[in-house]
């Protein structure tokens, strides 16, 4: 197994903000369930479903109280909850992955880091899903934890390294530091005229 400072060396690493989504998985859970790569939209879905069921998990156990007190409140959240559903099932994969949060980490072909609020361990494994490139498939790859430094601002500082990664999705990634490399060089070089 690589040490941190070994992958370090492998690539150049930048701080960049790019579309990101990740869960968090225990040693358990992702032994239980494989990851899967995309070969369709549909799978794109279900990376999002498993955080959207938890969601639902919590909205249902909230409106179960909320109609103790007010049935009326309690019948509108959830004719809401399924008009949302609706709408899920409607978006294809290219809205799903425009809907990424925008996330500041520091990238490269042979990991990542970035804050996290969550609790996590180094025996947790990350499922990251990253779209570097507006025009191409997203990149989906389970990681491993490789260090966690608390924030002195709260959350932490994880660092992660990519399990089994295509050859083709660490080219995306090193075209897209490449290509940001390129652009911050540019615009030093305006800045300095």
């Amino acid at each position: 197994m690589k040490s941190a400072l070994q992958d370090q060396r492998n690539y150049f690493r930048i701080d960049v903000s790019l579309p990101c989504s990740y869960r968090i998985l225990s040693q358990e859970e992702a032994q239980q369930q494989p990851l899967e790569q995309f070969d369709d939209g549909e799978q794109l879905k279900a990376f999002f479903a498993q955080n959207i069921r938890q969601i639902d998990q919590q909205f249902e156990h909230a409106v179960g109280q909320i109609q103790s007190r007010s049935t009326i409140v309690a019948d509108a959240l959830n004719a809401l909850n399924m008009k949302l559903n609706l709408l899920l099932d409607s978006i294809d994969q290219k809205q799903l992955s425009a809907s990424l949060p925008m996330k500041m980490v520091n990238l490269s072909g042979g990991g990542v880091a970035m804050q996290m609020n969550e609790n996590i361990g180094m025996s947790d494994k990350i499922d990251l899903l990253l779209k570097p490139l507006e025009d191409e498939e997203p990149i989906l790859v389970r990681c491993d934890v490789i260090n966690i430094q608390p924030e002195t601002h709260g959350g932490f500082k994880v660092a992660l390294s990519y399990q089994n990664l295509k050859e083709e999705d660490r080219r995306k990634l090193i075209y897209f530091i490449q290509s940001k490399e390129i652009e911050l060089a540019q615009q030093q070089r305006a800045a300095q005229q």
